[in-house]
């Protein structure tokens, strides 16, 4: 079982707006944690581990490997990022050198 699967296990196909309300969090904050762009809190995980009725220890193993996951997924495209970083600084060099003769030869 996956993050998504195990927070569709918990949300039993019920609205955030009434989850919400019935979990005390913040509409927002469950959405993000639905979504998974959010790791939920101890209290939330609690929650999550009654509703879904699936062991404690399952649950943090599942949310565990989630955030390592987000992680890997930020570190990669941190990484990329770099790599490109010079080759789109050369880019934007030519670009504007070549924009620059454009508005000479339009003058």
């Amino acid at each position: 079982m996956n993050y998504e699967q195990l927070i569709a296990r918990a949300v039993k196909g019920r609205t955030v707006n009434s989850l919400a309300k019935e979990w005390g969090v913040p509409q927002k904050t469950l959405d993000n944690y639905v979504k998974g762009t959010r790791m939920p809190d101890f209290h939330t995980t609690i929650v999550i581990v009654k509703e879904s009725g699936i062991e404690a220890e399952q649950v943090l193993k599942i949310m565990a490997k989630h955030e390592a996951e987000r992680k890997m997924t930020k570190r990669d495209l941190t990484a990329i990022s770099h790599k490109l970083s010079p080759s789109f600084n050369t880019l934007l060099r030519l670009a504007n050198a070549c924009w620059t003769k454009v508005q000479r030869v339009a003058q």
